[in-house]
């Protein structure tokens, strides 16, 4: 195992002048736009128009929840399901496990992915799903069924400090002892008495183990996974870019950790949002990535691109690649900002009324 630190490193082709824009992005791109809240989200609709379930970001007619508000005890408390109740949750929930690269496996759910990168030195976890009987029972017993062994696992990937990404990590550590992957920022959140979000549904928070930078890399084997932290979704999200084989085809995947609006008319958030959005897409283009991926398989087209694959013949082209995947980036991007625009509209009006009425 091999943790390197790459930060803005032309060793992966990234020039500094790139670096430097992601900084600035903001000033010279983002705040200083022409475009109306509705015009940006018509252009990141048309750019994402193959990932519609990405369109939700863009619905920026309805209020943008805040599940970082706290709940009353009573609305934390957790429902209790009947065995048949949650025989039939699972079940519609259910997604077998399976290969959709040579080197990148699918062992999740409809509700929330979990993806394993088999590399010549064991394998790369990528999220835990909810809860350690999640693990055990899906990502575990899921790895056992593809014919690979989960004491293989050596770095667990947490993409964000929410616990439908880490709930399971209890179980896999204790049986498997990866090492536990997150950025600082999300580390800090978790070690709050009280985080950003809690969740009576997930499993216990992990604790503190590696922790990684903007533009770090963890080489396993033949397989060097690139890591850059995107603020917006939490604080310290996640964001990878890996090889993926096929045959004698090498792709390169980029997987966005954290899609949801999920904090509110936050305009700093949101502007963070946009530009880590805008950032990760130069990045994205920069390393000639033609995979996209999210850790909710509804998001990404995997729901339906899965049986696609099961289906394809000698010859046909990959279900997964497209040529055109980070445009999933500029519409997070343009349709993130259309929030932005569209609060700082609002504002400026009030503050107009407020110093008109005053005189």
């Amino acid at each position: 195992m091999i943790f390197r630190r790459t930060i803005c490193s032309s060793k992966w082709a990234l020039a500094s002048s790139l670096c430097l824009s992601a900084l600035t992005f903001s000033h010279h791109g983002m705040a200083q736009t022409t475009l109306s809240p509705e015009a940006l989200v018509a252009q990141g609709l048309a750019a994402g128009k193959d990932y519609p379930g990405l369109s939700r970001i863009c619905a920026i007619d309805q209020p943008l929840r805040d599940i970082t508000a706290r709940k009353s005890s009573s609305g934390n408390k957790k429902r209790t399901l009947t065995d048949e109740q949650r025989a039939e949750r699972e079940k519609r929930s259910y997604i077998e496990p399976q290969q959709v690269f040579d080197n990148l496996y699918f062992v999740g759910n409809r509700s929330v992915a979990s993806w394993v990168i088999k590399t010549s030195e064991g394998l790369i976890l990528l999220d835990a799903m909810n809860t350690n009987r999640q693990a055990e029972e899906i990502i575990a017993a899921g790895i056992k069924q593809l014919g690979m062994d989960p004491n293989e696992i050596r770095y667990l990937i947490i993409a964000h400090a929410h616990g439908d990404h880490y709930g399971g990590q209890e179980y896999l550590v204790k049986s498997f002892q990866p090492r536990v992957v997150m950025s600082d920022a999300d580390w800090q959140e978790l070690e709050k008495p009280e985080p950003e979000i809690i969740n009576p549904k997930w499993g216990k928070a992990p604790t503190r183990d590696v922790t990684i930078n903007d533009g770090d890399v963890i080489e396993l084997g033949d397989t060097k996974v690139q890591l850059y932290v995107t603020p917006g979704h939490t604080l310290g999200t996640i964001s990878l870019i890996f090889p993926v084989k096929d045959g004698q085809q090498t792709h390169m995947a980029a997987l966005w950790g954290g899609t949801g609006l999920n904090f509110g008319p936050n305009i700093e958030r949101l502007q963070m949002y946009t530009d880590s959005a805008a950032r990760f897409k130069a990045l994205a283009d920069s390393h000639d990535v033609d995979v996209f991926l999210s850790n909710h398989p509804t998001i990404d087209n995997s729901v339906e691109r899965m049986p696609a694959l099961q289906q394809r013949q000698v010859g046909q082209p990959h279900p997964f690649v497209d040529a055109n995947a980070t445009n999933a980036f500029a519409l997070l991007r343009d349709c993130s900002l259309a929030r932005v625009v569209k609060i700082s509209n609002y504002q400026d009006r009030v503050q107009k009324n407020s110093a008109t009425t005053a005189n």
